[in-house]
């Protein structure tokens, strides 16, 4: 039948106790003669057990069932009760759908996710600098046309293209804590990279054109970073995308540097901003591992 363990099997009629139920979904597969109380504690054992649970029935007898799983699918030909409960209903009322909903859902979820975290970027490095800015006697070193070039390149086309791709990845992981663990370390590297450039140059070493310029190439380094490990692992399209984006953002830097207000970089300032290009991968790695590490112990 494809079942797998099927050689598994139970007359749940015989359990008594909740002790019974939550043994038997460890070590069955198949239960038979069950009541509709009993699927409904057979539901919540796998719930207990840590288990996301679907739950497909058509008729009166499932509502219990249907209402304790964390997915619940009915048939359009099924009773009124069921389809009333259920998430889902399947309206030709055949089991060949669900693999197609399972993978669209999968689609969604994980490109929402990479999308997700290239927005967040942004909005988590531009409310902080503008917070530390408020209290610092120093200029705001980005212009808004250069945060445009930093935008398309490393947030809208990206996002776009990677929102409409094909994903069959399984989904894991809390929603929110997925994204954080990818966009805050960026959006601290960013940040890291900003202070330290502004520190380094508030005694007037460099003009504020210079730092400006500095500026924007490392926060979109740190932006193309980070759609580098969301295109892992590569494949044709997201090489192309990535490559794409790379020329895009220093290609359209270099040829349109006076409508983006760039000035061309000296020897020992492309050394610098080199040197603060792999601090910030260096940082993001490490603030990454951190983040990680505080989810875990918060989920647990």
């Amino acid at each position: 039948m494809g079942v797998i363990h099927s050689e598994r099997y139970i007359d749940a009629s015989n359990f008594k106790t909740e002790s019974d139920y939550t043994e038997a979904i460890r070590k069955y597969s198949i239960f038979g003669r069950v009541t509709p109380q009993g699927k409904e504690k057979i539901i919540n054992a796998l719930k207990n057990d840590g288990h996301t649970v679907a739950m497909a029935g058509d008729g009166v007898n499932d509502v219990l069932a249907l209402k304790a799983a964390d997915c619940s699918i009915a048939m359009a030909n099924g009773s009124a009760a069921a389809r009333n409960v259920s998430h889902m209903i399947l309206l030709n009322s055949d089991f060949h759908s669900l693999p197609d909903i399972v993978y669209e859902g999968r689609r969604s979820i994980n490109n929402i996710r990479r999308s997700a975290s290239l927005f967040l970027v942004k909005t988590l490095y531009s409310l902080i600098l503008s917070i530390i800015y408020l209290f610092m006697e120093l200029p705001y070193p980005f212009i808004p046309i250069q945060l445009t070039l930093i935008s398309v390149m490393t947030i809208g086309v990206p996002s776009f293209i990677l929102a409409l791709e094909p994903s069959n990845e399984r989904v894991s992981g809390a929603f929110l804590s997925e994204i954080l663990k990818k966009s805050l370390p960026t959006a601290l590297s960013v940040v890291f990279n900003v202070l330290i450039l502004s520190l380094f140059t508030s005694n007037g070493t460099f003009s504020y054109s210079v730092t400006s310029t500095m500026a924007t190439v490392l926060t979109g380094f740190c932006g193309l970073y980070l759609l580098f490990k969301l295109c892992f692992p590569f494949n044709k399209p997201r090489i192309l995308l990535f490559i794409l984006m790379v020329l895009g953002f220093f290609g359209g830097g270099i040829i349109f540097s006076t409508l983006f207000e760039f000035v061309p970089l000296t020897p020992v300032q492309l050394i610098i901003a080199v040197i603060f290009s792999a601090l910030s991968v260096l940082f993001f790695e490490a603030s990454q591992r951190l983040i990680k590490f505080i989810t875990s112990r918060i989920i647990k």
